[in-house]
């Protein structure tokens, strides 16, 4: 090889390794200026905030293209959303072909995958959404010439993958949710030309869809596997292969969707090859989640569905949906016996344009369980403008005979009698306007000796249920229910419960409850599904807040005997609550709590937020144990750790505001209250505030405090309870109390201490003691400045005024001659006197005070023994000049 070659070779290689040295080392080197810059930018285009965890550049994962690699990516909304995160991904890979970087034919991405993705979008009442999160663009745009000003950006995506995700969707304007979770989708095709086959595979599991409360869907399949015919230039898509199944029921989907661009023109048609009568059972989670492949059932089948036209704005294409099952029957394998002589004839229909054109029909729904008939009617037209409505509901069900056709477990035991007799037509209009001689119909339903118990929750009796339906309104006769131990009989009327059931409108009415026992927290579950990575919350978890519907508007009147709240006990509630707009209010409630008294007025609010509870309460509490008190009462605990070392009983006015958590427990920091505590008879012992107070005083009277007609104003407020100054008198000791305690149990108080002469030998009277620390590990210090000059005050009032007025006759009398000789006594005598102070002192503190009383009384006697002359001068000078 010459020279030249070599030359050439070694050149070639050394570009080659530069290039791929480049290659590897430029990733690294920009990594966190791109870090920088994409979030700076995005965060500048969105009303949201963008975060992720790292960004990897690579050459050389999926070479010769581009790989870019975004991790724990999480977007999170603001405002209103603030704890929304709309979207979260473990990983974004993007492959991206080289090349087409450097070209104006557009950029070619090969690969898009998303790794755990999870969605969430929120519709509020008010009609705010959290995915409007797009800044408004406040740039000037300037008129260009297009051909020049054209974007060369064209995206050419090949393959789009979703991996493991999860979808939720909740609007709270329609009471709308949907949810579904290790949702998979595979889509491919080539976007950058005008007609293309895209080829797409979706499965999906655990779908939940709830609209006004009604769950259509739980615990759903779906799979589809389609290949759509795309004409882009055009976007109109038909659907030329295709399978969906939904649980059993498996369709095709024939015809095709044009997006427009104010609307969208359609012409589908949904149907089956092959569809049987058990497959639509598979809809019902009851049937589909148990034991479905054992399940035989027969019956004439016709399913039907299509929509034609455009959809723009409000108007509907044409459209017609068809249901028919004639003759069915179920049995379950096993089962003694079926559901037979199943009918079923489900039909709505629109023929385009307006929604109020739409009319449903369920013209037969009927079947026989164990020879027990049962069958429902209903007709509705005008569902927008005023419904139009008939329907019917006739049978009486044995309970008891379930399980002769449905295989409920040996765990699981249902018995009892339902009968109904209901015959409904009018219109909406009349109902509303409470023009009820227009509404046609009446109705009984009863249910009689009802048992139910299953693994897991309480026992349920319902010995005697009976109603008496009118149009105007739903007479509850009777109702005597058993849960577990807790017992509940009602009385009462409801009105404006078609409005209620069919549109969600106000329920209004009066009940009488009462009860002998009700523990409410066989009622609360406190439990959370928790995961270790970041998903989309769905609403499965079960929150232990009690909600109260905005649509209820009810007087009721309460006798309950006993009822526990989480360790809080009961008795004897006697009083009247109305609900009404979200809010529960007590006007008033009586009741003993606490081996106390108590009378209650306020309120329990979820108006503004069903999972933070507002609780306003006026408490009038008479004779409460402290000792019960404080084991019933977390926030007690936290706020007063003294009352566990407190007897006797106390009475108080209250006014408190707090919002409760989802475990119904107070927010304590956001807790606001103000009251006075009384108590007649109360006793602390061992304390270790007191304890130590007592030790530095060598006074053990106050290690067990004993007091009577005590009085504490006192607020609490950012997590500080407050307390005005207080009086406790302790036999011959008193002591002003005031200051705070904290959540932490922290406390800052001054104690001001009158003590008996005999305590201190009559020099310091008061003492001043600041308290800080724990209650468990306090920390106080004394104001010696202050007891000295206590100490010095008690001594120059009671010795030198005794000195002083023996000599005032003598004085006025002498005047100078005696004044000299006065002074000298009055100096003399303060010396004997203040020597006699320190030689009587025994203790500690009475020596600090008598030495310092003794200079003090000295300095004084000095003062005014040189008075005695200046006055004993201006007396003289007086007489001379008389």
């Amino acid at each position: 090889m010459n020279t030249k070659v070599k030359k050439g070779l070694k050149i070639t290689g050394i570009v080659i390794g530069t290039i791929l040295v480049i290659m590897l080392v430029l990733p690294f080197a920009f990594k966190g200026k791109i870090l920088e810059i994409v979030k700076k930018e995005a965060n500048n285009m969105l009303n949201a905030k963008l975060e992720f965890a790292d960004l990897n550049l690579s050459f050389f994962s999926h070479f010769p293209k581009a790989s870019i690699e975004l991790q724990q990516l999480s977007l999170t909304g603001i405002g209103d959303f603030e704890k929304d995160t709309l979207v979260s991904a473990k990983e974004i890979d993007i492959a991206v072909n080289i090349m087409s970087l450097f070209g104006d034919k557009g950029i070619e991405i090969n690969h898009i995958i998303l790794e755990k993705p999870q969605v969430k979008a929120v519709k509020l009442a008010n009609g705010n959404v959290n995915w409007d999160i797009m800044k408004p663009d406040t740039t000037t745009t300037v008129a260009t010439d297009t051909t020049s000003s054209s974007s060369s950006f064209a995206l050419k995506l090949k393959k789009f993958t979703i991996e493991d995700g999860r979808i939720a969707y909740i609007d709270d304007s329609s009471k709308m949710e949907f949810y579904t979770q290790k949702l998979n989708l595979k889509l491919s095709g080539d976007m950058s030309t005008e007609s293309t086959s895209i080829d797409c595979h979706m499965t999906t599991q655990n779908i939940d869809f709830i609209s006004g409360a009604v769950p259509y869907l739980k615990n759903a399949e779906f799979e589809m596997d389609m290949k759509v015919l795309a004409d882009l230039v055009n976007n109109k898509f038909t659907f030329d292969e295709n399978k969906l199944r939904l649980n059993a029921i498996e369709l095709n989907l024939d015809g095709w969707i044009a997006l427009l661009e104010n609307d969208m023109d359609m012409d589908i048609r949904l149907n089956s090859p092959k569809i049987e009568f058990k497959d639509i059972l598979s809809l019902i989670p009851g049937i589909y989640q148990n034991n479905f492949e054992s399940l035989t059932a027969k019956g004439a089948l016709d399913f039907k569905a299509a929509a034609k036209g455009k959809m723009t704005g409000d108007l509907l294409p044409q459209f017609s949906f068809l249901l028919n099952v004639k003759d069915g029957m179920i049995n379950y394998a096993g089962m003694p016996k079926a559901i037979n002589n199943i009918n079923i004839y489900i039909s709505a229909e629109n023929p385009g344009g307006n929604a109020d054109l739409t009319t449903i029909n369920i013209d037969n729904l009927s079947f026989k369980m164990a020879e027990n008939p049962f069958k429902l009617t209903l007709n509705a037209s005008t569902p927008v403008s005023d419904l139009n409505f008939k329907a019917t509901a006739n049978g009486t069900l044995n309970l008891d005979m379930i399980k002769e056709v449905y295989p409920l477990g040996d765990s699981i035991k249902l018995s009892g009698i339902l009968t109904t007799t209901l015959s409904f037509a009018g219109k909406m209009s009349d109902i509303e306007k409470e023009k009820y001689q227009n509404i046609q119909g009446e109705g009984n339903i009863s249910i009689s000796n009802m048992n139910f118990t299953s693994p897991g929750i309480p026992a349920i009796t319902l010995k005697k249920a009976s109603a008496t339906i009118s149009p105007k309104a739903m007479s509850l006769n009777e109702m005597d229910v058993n849960i577990g131990k807790n017992d509940l009989q009602a009385k009462g009327s409801l009105s404006n419960y078609l409005p209620y059931f069919l549109k969600n409108e106000t329920l209004k009415g009066n009940l009488s409850l009462n009860s002998s026992y009700l523990n409410l927290n066989d009622f609360i579950s406190d439990t959370e599904e928790t995961s270790t990575e970041t998903e989309v919350t769905t609403d499965t978890t079960t929150m232990s807040v009690i909600e109260v519907p905005k649509n209820l508007d009810l007087s009721l009147k309460a006798n309950l005997k006993k009822v526990i709240f989480q360790k809080i006990e009961i008795n004897n509630i006697n009083g009247n609550l109305s609900v009404s707009n979200g809010v529960v209010r007590m006007n008033p409630l009586n009741f003993n709590a606490f081996d106390g008294s108590i009378s209650a007025t306020g309120s329990y609010s979820t108006a503004e937020n069903k999972n933070r509870p507002m609780v306003n309460f006026g408490l009038n509490i008479q004779k409460a144990s402290f000792e019960e008190t404080f084991k019933q009462l977390d926030m007690i605990q936290k706020i007063v750790p003294i009352f566990a070392k407190t007897g006797g009983n106390y009475s108080v006015n209250l006014d408190l505001k707090t919002p409760l958590d989802n475990t119904m427990s107070p927010e304590l920091m956001s807790l606001t209250a103000k009251g006075v505590l009384q108590s007649n008879d109360i006793h602390v012992q061992n304390l270790e505030v007191f304890d130590k107070i007592a030790t530095l005083l060598k006074n053990d009277k106050l290690k067990n405090i004993e007091a009577k007609d005590i009085k504490i104003p006192f607020t609490i407020e950012n997590g500080l309870l407050k307390t005005d100054p207080f009086n406790i008198k302790m036999g011959n000791i008193s002591m002003n109390l005031s200051g705070t305690t904290g959540l932490d149990q922290s406390i800052d108080y001054t104690a001001k201490i009158a003590l008996p002469e005999s305590a201190t030998g009559g020099y310091i009277s008061n003492v001043t003691a600041t308290i800080g620390g724990t209650f468990s590990k306090p920390e106080i210090k004394l104001d010696t400045k202050e007891m000295i000059n206590n100490a010095v005050k008690t001594a120059v009032n009671s010795q030198l005024t005794k000195l002083t007025g023996k000599d005032k006759e003598e004085r006025i009398a002498a005047l100078r001659e005696q004044a000299d000789a006065a002074g000298k006594k009055l100096v003399e005598t303060a010396e004997k006197e203040g020597q006699k102070l320190i030689d009587k002192a025994q203790k500690p503190l009475e020596k600090i005070g008598a030495k310092t009383a003794a200079a003090a009384l000295v300095k004084e006697a000095q003062k005014q023994a040189d008075k005695l002359k200046e006055e004993a001068e201006k007396a003289i000078q007086k007489i001379e000049a008389e």
